[in-house]
């Protein structure tokens, strides 16, 4: 499998990361409004919040949605239903799709023995995780959650 308990701790150890920065980011900014507050100038009150809450949203857009959308991606590959799929790795795509919050690369596979148009089926893999492109052409076992590739293993091949 491609997910594991490491993936799990480093996403979290991620997004304590950026909570800290944000709290670092915004102490200053919330001790200036407060600074503010107690000598009783308002301008000064003022751009303190305005220049703390602008901080705190550009951060947490930035750094960490990015950061819990993944997280929450991980949970979800990794709790529930998994198919195991066997055919033909046909390609994976250079380009980068962004879905469910994650950026990931097409993966397409071929589950006909002839190889046909109707037999391909396309399923996502992980932009963080190893691409097997040596595994392009060859004979595969595909485990997925919905269109996610959780694991890809090659098949053993048929003697002849």
């Amino acid at each position: 499998m491609m997910y594991g308990q490491a993936d799990f701790e480093q996403n979290g150890r991620q997004q304590r990361r950026v909570l800290t920065v944000m709290l670092l980011a915004g102490v200053p900014l919330l001790a200036l409004a407060a600074a503010g507050f107690a000598m009783r100038a308002e301008a000064l009150c003022i751009a303190g919040c305005i220049l703390f809450g602008a901080v705190e949203v550009f951060l947490w857009d930035w750094r960490l949605a990015p950061v819990r959308r993944y997280g929450r991606f991980l949970r979800e590959v990794t709790s529930g239903l998994t198919r195991r799929t066997a055919g033909m790795l046909m390609r994976i795509g250079e380009e980068r799709v962004y879905q469910d919050g994650v950026w990931l690369y097409e993966l397409i596979l071929n589950v006909y023995e002839d190889l046909s148009e109707e037999g391909e089926r396309r399923f996502l893999l992980d932009c963080q995780k190893p691409r097997p492109d040596a595994l392009i052409g060859s004979d595969v076992a595909l485990t997925s959650h919905g269109s996610f590739a959780l694991a890809i293993e090659p098949l053993a091949q048929k003697d002849a």
